[in-house]
């Protein structure tokens, strides 16, 4: 590996460092499905699934849970206890950075619309990527 290649490394590095800082529980391809809305103007799952789909291969069920971490309440699991009965724990906070509604047009589609606290992380961790990149 020669020095060039190094420095690119390094600030791959330094960017990776700044949205750890800012949310190091989120990982990579919750991240990307968030870029994806902020960047790619996605208003709703349908076309995020069909950018997940394309861009990456995930799956429908893997990326419905992606987002919820995303929205109000997160991905609801049930799980068995001992005795093998399914029980329904109380559904996780998510992180608040996406809203999702019915589309008013279309009862079967759900929009995504990016809350403030969504615009605020966006905005963060774009202002720190950019210091990072003059520093």
């Amino acid at each position: 590996m020669n020095n060039k290649q190094r420095d690119a490394l390094n600030r791959f590095r330094q960017t990776l460092r700044t949205f750890i800082d800012l949310d190091g529980g989120m990982t990579l391809n919750r991240l990307e499905t968030l870029l994806a809305v902020y960047c790619e103007g996605i208003s709703d799952m349908q076309t995020l699934r069909d950018y997940a789909d394309s861009e990456f291969g995930l799956s429908r069920s893997a990326l419905s849970r992606m987002v919820s971490w995303r929205g109000d309440e997160a991905y609801l699991q049930f799980k068995n206890d001992a005795e093998g009965n399914a029980t329904v724990p109380v559904r996780p906070e998510g992180q608040g950075f996406l809203r999702f509604e019915p589309d008013p047009l279309d009862y079967r589609r759900r929009t995504i619309t990016v809350t403030p606290q969504g615009e605020r992380f966006g905005a963060n961790l774009a202002d720190d990527i950019m210091a990072r990149e003059v520093g």
